[in-house]
């Protein structure tokens, strides 16, 4: 099975369609899902977005993607949904929440429901994992990827809504090994990635050992996209910010791979097509293979 990767995208949900229905038209297959390690940038409300969202809107205004494209239908998000062939985005998205969300509607979401996804959106179709989660993504060709979701980041002020919780850290660790085949996360694992990271994360990945891990929240150093806690076969993978950069003149490059799962061993590829190195600030909606 083949599932999309993506983290920290900051309200450019279209641009995640985008790249999902790309790929798909490249290679002539429909994906089986899709993972977006946090900061989805969550604001249904745009009296909510924060500081550090309010501040990049000037010069990108799809940081505020979530409330102007997916409150309400659009055409520019429905014609990816009902296109032919494999325009059309069909596969499940799911992600957990970053520190760049609306924690508030997001925990109220997340009462509100029985179930261990949630959709956010009008469309239905971007799926909150439950804080602790584990949940099962089926491929078509029958390899079922278990994931096990943990909300927020560790290291930050005192009661920060988006703080990881220990209880959910103690729930996960006591899974053991074999619970769940990769772990989704916005946090950096500590002892991992040179900036450093969480240490509950190392803890979960350490206890748990799933053969993949996808966080966000800090960026590849020179081009780097694994980083592993030492003596734990896991690999853990980060991605670039679905963005164009804080000068708006980079390409979405390193911002997708793909996760090839056939139900034991792992395969990660960076998408690295022509086409997304030619989606760029004015071109990326009109950008298709070839």
């Amino acid at each position: 099975m083949k599932v999309a990767l993506f983290s920290d995208v900051h309200g450019h949900l279209r641009m995640v369609l985008h790249l999902i229905r790309n790929w798909q038209l490249e290679h002539h297959t429909h994906l089986d899902g899709a993972l977006i390690a946090g900061d989805l940038g969550c604001f249904p409300d745009p009296a909510k977005l924060d500081k550090a969202t309010r501040r990049r809107l000037a010069g990108d205004p799809e940081q505020a993607g979530f409330s102007l494209f997916f409150t309400e239908p659009h055409e520019s998000v429905e014609r990816l949904f009902g296109g032919v062939d494999y325009s059309d985005v069909s596969c499940p998205i799911f992600f957990v929440p970053g520190n760049h969300e609306d924690y508030e509607f997001l925990e109220a979401e997340q009462r509100a429901s029985d179930q261990d996804t949630f959709a956010v959106d009008c469309y239905q179709r971007f799926h909150c994992i439950r804080d602790g989660a584990i949940i099962s993504l089926h491929g078509h060709d029958g390899h079922c990827l278990r994931i096990a979701g943990l909300w927020g980041i560790e290291n930050t002020v005192p009661q920060a809504p988006y703080q990881i919780k220990p209880r959910v850290v103690r729930k996960l660790e006591a899974c053991g090994i074999n619970r769940f085949d990769l772990l989704l996360t916005h946090d950096a694992p500590a002892l991992a990635h040179p900036t450093g990271g969480s240490e509950a994360v190392t803890r979960v990945i350490q206890a748990c050992r799933p053969s993949i891990h996808l966080f966000g929240h800090v960026h590849p150093i020179d081009g780097r996209h694994q980083y592993n806690v030492p003596e734990v076969e896991t690999k853990s993978f980060l991605l670039k910010d679905v963005s164009f950069g804080k000068k708006m003149d980079e390409n979405l490059a390193g911002s997708m791979a793909i996760l090839d799962w056939d139900g034991k061993d792992a395969q990660f590829e960076l998408v690295q097509a022509d086409w997304i190195k030619q989606m760029r600030r004015g071109t990326w909606e009109q950008t298709q293979p070839g």
